[in-house]
Formats: structure tokens, C-alpha cells, sequence
């Protein structure tokens, strides 16, 4: 192969100035798809941003509207319409499952807090605060049944607050099925929190035992 000397290196052509003369010379032939190439990229590098900065402003936006409802239901379920799919619109759909809940609306408890769990993607305290909902509902209407996997899922995972609560749930429902050794067992992984509870819903039991045809299936 022959040498390239330095002479004629130094001689050779600008690759850079090559590069840049030609493509001046294809703009100067072809302005309009130069025009056209660059209105493209603007409009999805704005347009990118654009659905960012919407993003981000309708989920600020939408926390706002479900601090500001409160406790009001009629707020609360306009949030939910409102910024359906953000945040804010999920977890009013929580707090209309509590106050449905509270309400002794069980059919729409039940529905709000399991779109919640559908549309939450993470197992969290907000997960499990729904699991609990839809545990006690199921208790409610006379389903321990079903109240159950929920209940020893939220014990395995569950927060030590939450998980206190779903043994408190569980027990109940052992005691209405005149399962009193194994809902003293239960009872016993309560914490300290929960001992004077747990110590009073066996006392009542050993007091009134005719409480465990609430809610037998």
C-alpha cells in the first residue's frame, strides 16, 4: 500500500468543509424539505414537552382538587372523574371507598376501593388500607370467606398497623365460626397497640358467646 506523505495529507480535503459545502449545496436545491425535515423535529421536541409540562400540571392540579374535597363526597367524586388515571383521581376513589364504607354503602365500597387496587400499581399502605376495605365489606355481607386470602395477604405484607388490624378482622371472623383456640392464637401476633383490644374481644366472647352466629357462613 502506498505511504501518504504529510505534504499530501496536509493538501488533502477538508472533511468538514466537504461535508458542510455539500449539504449547503442541498439546501440550496431542496429548501423546501429542509423547511419540512425541521418543522418535524420542532413539533415532536415541543410537542414531547408539551405533553410533559400537561402531564406533571394536571397531576399538581389534581392533588390540589382532592385535598381541597376533603371529606365532601360530591368534590371527591368529581376528582375522580376529573383526573381519572393521575393520582389524585385514584386515591379519591379510596377515600369514596371509605366513605362508603362508613356510609354502610357495602355494594359501592366494594366497587370504589377494587377499581383502586386495579388501577394502583404498587403494593403500599394505600393497597393494603383498600384490601382492608374490601375485607371488612365482605365480613359485612356475610362472606368471612372471601374476607379471608385478603386478610392473610395484608398480615404476610402489610404495614405492622394495618397487618394488627387484619389479624383483629381475622379473629373476628374465627370467633364467629366457634373457632375461639385458633382466634386466641391469631390474637396473640397482635402488637402491643392492640393487646387490650384483642384481651376485650376475648373476654366478650367468653362473656357472650352466643356473638359467634354474627357472621357464619
Amino acid at each position: 500500500m502506498a505511504r501518504v506523505t504529510r505534504k499530501e495529507l496536509l493538501n488533502g480535503p477538508d472533511e468538514f468543509v466537504t461535508t458542510t459545502g455539500s449539504a449547503l449545496v442541498w439546501l440550496r436545491e431542496h429548501p423546501a424539505q429542509f423547511i419540512l425535515g425541521a418543522v418535524v423535529v420542532i413539533s415532536i421536541l415541543t410537542g414531547g414537552y408539551g405533553l410533559y409540562y400537561w402531564k406533571t400540571s394536571r397531576d399538581s392540579s389534581g392533588m390540589n382538587a382532592y385535598l381541597k374535597a376533603a371529606d365532601n363526597p360530591q368534590m371527591t367524586i368529581k376528582v375522580s372523574q376529573d383526573f381519572s388515571g393521575t393520582k389524585a383521581g385514584k386515591l379519591a376513589k379510596l377515600r369514596l371507598a371509605r366513605m362508603s364504607y362508613g356510609q354502610g354503602d357495602y355494594p359501592k365500597a366494594l366497587s370504589y376501593a377494587e377499581d383502586f387496587i386495579n388501577g394502583w400499581s404498587r403494593k403500599d399502605t394505600f393497597h393494603w388500607q383498600a384490601a382492608l376495605i374490601i375485607a371488612s365489606t365482605h365480613i359485612n355481607q356475610k362472606e368471612p370467606l372471601k374476607a379471608l386470602p385478603l386478610l392473610d395477604a395484608c398480615i404476610d405484607s402489610a404495614s405492622q398497623d394495618l397487618k394488627d388490624q387484619a389479624l383483629l378482622l381475622k379473629a373476628s371472623i374465627l370467633i364467629s365460626q366457634g373457632k375461639e383456640p385458633d382466634a386466641k392464637q391469631v390474637l396473640s401476633a397482635v402488637s402491643e397497640n392492640y393487646k387490650e383490644i384483642a384481651k376485650t374481644m376475648l373476654a366478650s366472647q367468653a362473656i357472650h358467646p352466643e356473638t359467634k352466629a354474627g357472621i357464619q357462613q
